[in-house]
């Protein structure tokens, strides 16, 4: 995975969405479970995919801060919006009355699988980004030193 950024945008969110419809897809095919909200559920599933990956994005902003309070931020940000919009459609919708936790998990546990491979993966490309620096620093330094040495 790399850097969220506006040529790749659509691009993650389709792929998180495919992968998560397809994890519910099979989830209940295992258990037998036929959703009656089916098409409410996948569209429910493509705006948090969209939300999810808009927050994700914001990270290259935030850079000056510390990663695990932006980590943190990020998942109570939005946690907080998909709350709020459930508590929006419960007004002109009948909920089940397990409807925030099942939300919260059913959001949760993804998020936190692709949390955790976003932010690893950019760790993993800083990391070797720094390192090819480093290494031109140093044939720099050499190149630098080489050509005082004949002057």
């Amino acid at each position: 995975m790399q850097l969220i950024n506006r040529k790749n945008f659509i691009e993650i969110v389709c792929i998180c969405f495919t992968l998560i419809s397809l994890g519910k897809v099979i989830i209940e095919k295992i258990e037998g479970y036929k959703d009656p909200y089916y098409a409410e559920n996948f569209i429910t599933i493509f705006l948090i995919c969209l939300i999810a990956t808009f927050v994700l994005s914001l990270q290259y902003y935030l850079q000056n801060v510390p990663i695990t309070i932006v980590i943190l931020g990020q998942y109570i940000i939005l946690v907080g919006i998909i709350m709020f919009v459930l508590w929006i459609v419960g007004h002109f919708q009948t909920l089940a009355s397990t409807a925030y936790r099942d939300l919260f998990f059913s959001f949760t546990i993804p998020y936190l699988i692709g949390a955790i491979i976003y932010y690893v993966t950019i760790f993993f490309q800083t990391r070797r980004a720094n390192k090819i620096l480093d290494e031109i620093k140093k044939e720099g330094e050499k190149r630098d030193d080489h050509e005082k040495g004949r002057s």
